[in-house]
């Protein structure tokens, strides 16, 4: 396979390579990421990325008559709307995209994510795509251009046929990568041009000034993680009403702030047993829990083994 032509993920160190893919070692700001492209047809490439990072600044390639399709396996990211506003796309859903209207950040709010890019080339893919299917003449600009008629973006969110159309995709051998990815990209053509999309309700709309405000306390808490804020504490400090904060907050990391906190302080917990030697007691009062019985369910809830457990097999490791 010769070098990306119009993908945002053609950049970075080549660290594998061959006849039908390349692997590039991608460089985020505050981590590292992988991108595994694939060029299943003419115009069409399917890239496999894994990202442990909070951002990632993609190479854009605005002269190409370009569609994205984005589908999350795990993780979070956000969608930059063309006004300005913003859209989280979570685990299951999907996000369609021109290449004109691409963040030229991408914020990943969970600090990680796991997904398929579809990107493809209208025009390159329509000169063919008569030979992969003769009995369906799809019009791909007609098509593409049904779902931005408002913006251009659009979300489909998490339901049993998208996941019917990409979970064999993320599991499939690396043999049949290419030719299944071929499959799965026809698929998922003949689900879009058939689409309802009157059906669909789009999801919330979030202003970046209100999403900065949940970022600043994203922050704060993490700082202070030892520390239990009251959500009318932070809506009184950061002038933003209570039911906005739990919403916005929601929206941004997928889950309510008590849900992000806990885990939260468990993640940093199980980092102080792997890489301290402090007493189980110590830990839980430095993650903002007085009740050891309570921080060691918690632990358990999320790790399915108890804090004692879990340090004795990373000893053990």
């Amino acid at each position: 396979m010769g070098a990306s032509a119009f993908s945002h993920f053609s950049t970075g160190m080549i660290v594998a390579r061959n006849h039908d893919h390349i692997v590039y070692q991608l460089d985020p700001e505050d981590g590292q990421g992988t991108a595994s492209v694939y060029a299943v047809m003419p115009g069409v490439e399917v890239i496999s990325l894994s990202f442990q990072a909070s951002r990632f600044i993609p190479t854009l390639h605005s002269k190409r008559n370009i569609l994205e399709l984005n589908h999350c396996q795990e993780g979070r990211a956000e969608c930059k709307m063309k006004d300005g506003c913003l859209q989280y796309i979570g685990e299951g859903d999907l996000f369609m995209n021109t290449m004109s209207n691409h963040s030229d950040c991408i914020e990943l709010p969970l600090g990680c994510y796991k997904g398929i890019n579809i990107t493809i080339d209208l025009e390159k893919l329509a000169e063919q795509l008569s030979d992969y299917l003769p009995d369906l003449p799809i019009d791909l600009q007609g098509m593409a251009n049904r779902f931005f008629v408002n913006d251009e973006c659009f979300f489909i969110q998490a339901k049993e046929e998208i996941q019917h159309i990409f979970c064999g995709m993320y599991t499939v051998p690396i043999e049949a990568k290419s030719t299944y990815f071929r499959l799965k990209v026809l698929e998922m053509l003949i689900y879009l041009y058939y689409f309802d999309i009157a059906s669909e309700t789009q999801k919330t709309i979030y202003a970046r000034q209100q999403v900065d405000i949940i970022k600043q306390i994203q922050k704060r808490m993490t700082e202070d993680f030892e520390r239990r804020f009251t959500i009318e504490e932070l809506a009184q400090q950061y002038c933003i009403s209570p039911t906005v904060l739990k919403t916005t907050f929601k929206g941004v990391y997928g889950v309510s702030i008590a849900a992000y906190m806990k885990e939260y302080r468990i993640r940093q917990a199980a980092s102080m047993l792997h890489k301290t030697s402090k007493s189980i007691g110590d830990i839980a009062l430095a993650v903002g829990y007085k009740s050891q019985s309570k921080f060691g369910a918690a632990f358990k809830e999320i790790y399915e083994m108890s804090p004692l457990e879990y340090r004795n097999q990373i000893k053990s490791d």
